[in-house]
């Protein structure tokens, strides 16, 4: 009786032994395909001021060796030993304005080599070995005649406000470009002039185009999606373009949605989106807690009634709209949707989610921003801190591109230990578990700084309950 009660964990660890022993052997051979060392190192963007000595400003203020800020040129014209000097904006780190007695100091600090640089300034210089400078400080002094203005302090309070414009447009279009950047350009929407396409009225969009949420329509043409919003923005997503289609429906949620998991992020709202979802509200939100409510209360009655046919209504909308849209791609298209039996409470991000599985994926889509891993990305799965006298343990997904950052579920109730297990293994996804909270950073880059050494002194086994290490 006992060999059957075991049968079920024997089973599981039989096969977790053998996804343990050709996992580290795939992954040597995955690693020795795509050699980290030829990665390309970031460089900080060289900008230039002028390409020619006749582009300099012959303003008086340059010629009187004052202060100038060239906007055309995003350019700072600095008087330094008697010599006109032009310093473009993207040098300029931060510049503080003060007043001490009778002066106005005004003091400019530059990027240079081993000054902290901000997580998108990149983390080199062109040429480092070149003379770089680090601060300036200019003052002026505020004392003038009866009705005279200081033109040497206004100078410095010109200077001041007009360096600050020029760096927060400078710093706004560099932040637009760098969302534009891994954009791959798609093709171009084929419209399909038919007016039976498959479509959705009347759903919002996440991300939001603009603060304010806004609703529209969606319809599928030839070979993808348009949104068009009830004020004329347009949102195109192409078929081919998408990883991953879920529809979920209303059961036991407040929306009901269609959520697209991206391969190359898409550009809209001045930001780019890997995940884009469209949903419908069902229902009340809120409740007034201090309306008198009676179980046999006829408009309570109705308004469940109502609310239930609104539920039948969208979900069929809905489901009919990805038959469809399946049937018009030939399956290039194929919506899946979540397991809400097999689904479990955990925080993937700030706040504690239903984590539900789909066929290929783990995802939770209802609150923003989603989590969504797809599990043929996944090399393993270890479970943290999991100890019989905690109520909670973790979850962290490592990704078979170990660039990528690894994925972490924190606050799993322990209950739902054997329950994740079992999905995993049903699923081939190697799981191992410990008592304690790694430094994932850390071996990450361990692995990739030297994968033969990693996979020599044992690779994954050192997650091993019995490993040593």
């Amino acid at each position: 009786m006992l060999s059957m009660d075991m049968t079920t964990e024997e089973k599981r660890q039989k096969h977790q032994k053998e996804l343990r022993e050709k996992l580290n052997e795939e992954a040597l051979q995955r690693l020795k395909g795509m050699k980290s060392g030829t990665e390309d190192k970031k460089v900080r963007k060289s900008n230039i001021s002028y390409s020619k000595p006749s582009w300099l400003p012959h303003d008086s203020e340059v010629r009187d060796l004052q202060l100038f800020v060239d906007r055309k040129y995003e350019t700072v014209i600095l008087p330094v030993f008697g010599i006109p000097t032009p310093f473009h904006i993207a040098t300029i780190k931060n510049i503080s304005q003060s007043i001490e007695g009778d002066y106005t100091y005004l003091c400019i600090n530059f990027y240079h080599p081993g000054s902290s640089l901000g997580r998108n300034e990149g983390n080199c210089f062109p040429q480092p070995d070149a003379t770089f400078l680090k601060e300036i400080t200019y003052r002026s002094s505020n004392t003038k005649e009866p009705g005279e203005i200081s033109a040497p302090s206004l100078n410095l309070n010109t200077a001041f406000r007009l360096i600050k414009e020029v760096q927060k447009k400078f710093k706004t279009r560099e932040a637009e470009e760098r969302e534009k950047e891994g954009i791959v350009k798609q093709d171009t929407l084929v419209i399909n002039p038919n007016r039976g396409n498959p479509k959705l009225k009347d759903v919002y969009i996440r991300p939001n185009i603009v603060p304010k949420r806004i609703s529209g329509r969606l319809e599928a043409h030839t070979n993808g999606f348009r949104f068009n919003s009830v004020r004329g923005d347009k949102v195109d997503i192409l078929y081919n373009n998408i990883k991953n289609a879920f529809f979920q429906p209303c059961d036991g949620e407040m929306i009901i949605l269609l959520h697209f998991h991206l391969k190359h992020a898409i550009l809209f709202g001045k930001k780019k989106h890997i995940d884009v979802e469209f949903y419908t509200e069902v229902g009340e939100i809120t409740t007034d807690l201090g309306k008198h409510q009676h179980m046999h209360d006829l408009d309570d009655l109705h308004a469940e009634q109502a609310e239930r046919e609104c539920r039948q209504k969208l979900k069929s909308a809905f489901k009919g709209f990805c038959e469809k849209v399946e049937n018009i791609t030939k399956q290039e298209v194929e919506f899946d949707t979540p397991f809400r039996e097999l689904g479990f409470h955990g925080v993937p991000f700030i706040s504690t989610v239903l984590l539900q599985p789909t066929s290929g994926c783990l995802v939770n889509l209802v609150e923003w921003p989603p989590f969504v891993i797809a599990l043929d990305e996944v090399e393993l799965v270890h479970f943290e801190r999991v100890q019989f006298h905690l109520k909670n343990f973790d979850m962290v997904f490592v990704f078979k591109d170990y660039s990528n950052k690894v994925s972490m579920v924190n606050s799993i109730p322990m209950q739902m230990l054997d329950h994740v297990k079992e999905w995993l293994n049903s699923c081939d996804i190697r799981y191992s578990e410990g008592v304690q909270s790694l430094n994932w950073a850390k071996i990450m880059k361990t692995i990739t700084d030297d994968p033969d050494g990693f996979f020599d002194s044992g690779g994954w086994s050192f997650l091993d309950p019995e490993s040593d290490v």
